[in-house]
């Protein structure tokens, strides 16, 4: 039985059958929750790995003990989705990347494309949330957030299967769905769309786009349907 309390333990705090905390976590497991030495917790390293584990020390900012259990890539997809959105306003953003962690993505490439309001983003913020959603949901992976580029950069890295969700689109997002499907990257445009330049870059890519239905959804909406969908077919 996994434990209901979660933390992350710094890959490198573990040694053997024994972990550490650090203070952080460890004020937050001893001051806030109030848990007590023989408690049993469940740890998270960031790197794919669970492990269930008791208490066996505690003070204000200090907190080690022992590990009973390994479970590897738990809470994790046997596929890999990255997305791509575009820069939207700070709390939309951040609520977004939220959502995004618990529907399972692996990383996270912001683009700061012609028509975003706003180009640049507060990375230690956002990794911060990211800690704190995968911790939420239970994700032993922590998804990667990288420094802003623009469309013309992400597409010089792009992967084979890279989808574009596009309003007037003639192709539904299942179209391109196959259990063979392990891979995939998602972008997502701003509310104001994408630039002439962008689409003229996204054809020469040869990116296949997919339209969600005839509604109009904001940027952060379209991201999550879109990872919903993808869910469902990708295990």
């Amino acid at each position: 039985m996994i434990p209901d309390k979660s933390f992350y333990v710094n890959p490198q705090k573990i040694n053997d059958k024994n972990f550490s905390l650090d203070p952080i976590e460890s004020n937050h497991l001893a001051n806030v929750l109030r848990l007590n030495i023989g408690d049993k917790i469940f740890l998270l390293d960031g790197i794919g790995n669970g492990y269930v584990s008791v208490i066996g020390y505690l003070s204000k900012y200090e907190v080690h003990g022992r590990i009973e259990k390994q479970y590897n890539q738990y809470g994790e997809n046997k596929s890999r989705i990255n997305l791509a959105p575009a820069i939207i306003k700070r709390d939309r953003f951040e609520n977004l990347i939220e959502k995004a962690v618990e529907l399972g993505v692996c990383e996270i490439q912001p683009l700061a494309l012609d028509h975003c309001q706003k180009k640049t983003i507060n990375i230690d913020r956002c990794k911060k949330i990211i800690i704190s959603s995968a911790k939420q949901c239970r994700r032993s992976f922590f998804p990667v957030i990288k420094e802003p580029v623009n469309l013309e950069t992400f597409l010089k890295y792009k992967k084979k299967n890279c989808l574009v969700g596009i309003q007037n689109s003639a192709n539904t997002l299942n179209k391109f769905m196959t259990n063979a499907m392990r891979d995939v990257e998602l972008i997502i445009g701003p509310e104001g769309d994408f630039s002439k330049k962008e689409y003229e870059l996204l054809n020469k890519n040869k990116v296949q786009s997919f339209n969600l239905g005839q509604r109009r959804l904001r940027s952060e909406t379209a991201s999550l349907a879109s990872l919903s969908i993808l869910n469902s077919y990708m295990e």
